[in-house]
């Protein structure tokens, strides 16, 4: 397959998971911001500095002063040109990746795309504050999860297949690392914990197989190394992997090139360690591990299948 082709894919399944990740981020916060936190007791500034960091991509945020802060963040974060991590930037770059490949897509996908960029592209920040950000952000959320099922549905599952999900995983574990590193379990243990549930989309999945947690640690292993939650750092990279040896044709358990070699060691981690021994130097020791070696993933996995297009995580 042409590099331009590869990258293009790979690109296009990233940028529609971080939008949809971004607009359940600012949907979960924006709501919880409105029933529990205030300014006043610190604990909405904290919320709207986690969002920044984790949807913002901004690693020590500013926020604005004054009582804009919600609506100055979701802007930001969702609507606005000129940042290249916003809601808005990832759809438009999703929407110039597959207009690179119409040939290579199926008209399904392709208008899929094509539609929530254009309802992205009409929206203002302030009428979308002025109406409630959650239609909004709710409408681009379940945009995404069409394109997820179109893509499987429509597509043959060969190469073309196997890059986007390379993006769209990959993506997936890299923004729910950037979720881990920006909550603060130990400041406020159990509300921390749910709001990393509900950012993650896994309250209900999470109640439905663990029953009931007897410490925010029990929510840490189900984001981490649970086998069969979708959303989890383990499923993920074994999603990745799977992906990659198949375009690849390597045997699995083996590698042919450094991205396969990074992801057999992290798989080989995940596969066997327990809670304990990925937290044993803390939640923000593990995060900043994780996003180090996912850039460093990244630029593996460009080098390898798409060489000379290596670009910004």
């Amino acid at each position: 397959m042409l590099t331009r082709v590869a990258d293009s894919l790979y690109w296009l399944g990233r940028n529609i998971e971080r939008a949809e990740t971004i607009a359940r981020i600012l949907d979960v916060n924006y709501t919880r911001a409105m029933d529990l936190y205030s300014m006043r007791d610190g604990r909405g500034e904290h919320l709207w500095r986690s969002v920044m960091r984790c949807a913002g991509f901004v690693a020590d945020p500013q926020l604005p002063a004054g009582g804009r802060v919600a609506a100055e963040v979701i802007a930001f974060c969702g609507l606005d040109h000129e940042n290249p991590y916003s809601l808005r930037s990832s759809i438009r770059i999703a929407r110039t990746n597959a207009l690179g490949i119409r040939s290579e897509l199926t008209s399904e996908v392709w208008e899929t795309v094509n539609a929530l960029y254009l309802y992205a592209e009409e929206q203002e920040a302030r009428s979308v504050l002025r109406s409630g950000p959650s239609k909004f952000l709710r409408r681009v959320r379940d945009a995404a999860h069409a394109f997820a099922g179109v893509t499987s549905e429509t597509l043959t599952h060969g190469d073309r297949w196997s890059y986007l999900v390379v993006g769209r995983f990959f993506e997936r574990a890299y923004m729910t690392v950037r979720m881990l590193d920006a909550v603060d379990i130990e400041r406020e243990p159990w509300p921390e914990a749910q709001r990393l549930l509900e950012m993650c989309c896994a309250g209900e999945p999470f109640t439905q197989t663990v029953g009931h947690a007897s410490e925010p640690r029990d929510v840490l292993e189900f984001l981490i190394l649970h086998r069969q939650f979708p959303r989890s750092l383990h499923f993920c990279m074994r999603r990745v992997d799977e992906a990659m040896h198949a375009i690849s044709g390597t045997p699995p358990d083996t590698f042919a090139n450094d991205a396969e070699r990074r992801l057999g060691r992290a798989r080989a981690m995940l596969d066997y360690a327990s809670i304990g021994d990925v937290l044993g130097g803390g939640l923000p020791a593990f995060g900043a591990a994780m996003r180090e070696e996912f850039e460093a993933l990244h630029a593996a996995i460009s080098a390898s299948y798409q060489p000379g297009m290596v670009g910004a995580p």
